[in-house]
């Protein structure tokens, strides 16, 4: 069985029918990078998979269980965050917090509306969140030195680059312990020289055995980090397979327009040594 299964997912914004019936299977520790040409439905995907978008049909199920339409119990899988992360393009920062505050914010909330949860009388719920708060900002603190950020804890957003910014949201939403993690063009602000940091880090949690989808237009790297890539066309998968299938071999004409016209500086030599 698939660890995450989406069957006939759909999505319309008034008229516009952006989603129009997407179907994907992903299995436990896989990488799924979503290629294809702006506006054609890959962030809406996402969006819908992170219900900031509500799909107005299909179903998606998680380790084998339904989380839309939600079923008993699963309104609290959805809403504690720890089904789906999502990494944004532009960071969505907290400027007044520094790195280390805003990894561990969502932590502390999570604490907190926990304590709420279990009716804990005001003054023992602060205790508690006292310490709650401490092991969170040591979990912060082990998350930040992973993504290469040791020395950057105290820093805010407006004195780190934007691949350091892009690197603390990836944190943040590491942070969470999300069953899948999403990210939406994470390098598409950035400027070249600093895409690579951020496209390394998120490689080496594809080699923790991570279960990722990346929307991306990075297309050697999707090849390089993918276990499957889905090519999107018109809110429909056009093609989904392997990088050796998609880059090296796509059956779809719609798919081999589309990576004869991409404007990535990559060769098809490059990207065809299977």
């Amino acid at each position: 069985m698939a660890y995450l299964s989406v069957k006939d997912v759909k999505k319309s914004f008034g008229k516009t029918e952006v989603l129009k019936g997407v179907d994907l299977e992903l299995n436990k520790g896989e990488v799924l990078s979503i290629i294809g040409s702006s506006g054609n439905g890959k962030t809406t995907f996402l969006r819908c998979l992170n219900f900031l978008e509500t799909p107005d049909s299909g179903t998606i199920t998680v380790d084998g269980e339904q989380i839309f339409p939600p079923l008993s119990g699963a309104e609290k899988v959805v809403n504690s965050g720890l089904t789906f992360g999502m990494v944004f393009q532009n960071f969505n920062l907290f400027p007044q917090y520094n790195a280390l505050e805003n990894v561990t914010l969502a932590l502390n909330v999570r604490a907190e509306n926990e304590l709420k949860e279990q009716k804990v009388k005001f003054f023992a719920r602060k205790k508690l969140m006292k310490e709650k708060k401490k092991e969170n900002e040591l979990i912060g603190k082990q998350i930040l030195e992973k993504v290469g950020l040791a020395d950057k804890m105290q820093n805010y957003p407006c004195e780190l680059s934007g691949g350091q910014q892009q690197r603390v949201a990836i944190a943040r939403a590491l942070a969470l312990k999300p069953d899948i993690l999403c990210f939406d063009e994470p390098t598409s602000a950035l400027d070249p020289e600093l895409t690579g940091e951020v496209l390394k880090v998120i490689k080496n949690l594809a080699e923790d055995n991570h279960t990722m989808i990346i929307v991306t237009h990075e297309m050697e790297f999707a090849k390089n980090v993918s276990d499957k890539v889905m090519f999107m066309a018109d809110g429909v998968v056009e093609e989904i397979g392997s990088p050796d299938e998609i880059f090296c071999n796509p059956k779809s004409e719609r798919t081999k327009a589309f990576l004869s016209k991409s404007e990535e500086t990559f060769s098809e030599e490059k990207l065809c040594q299977c």
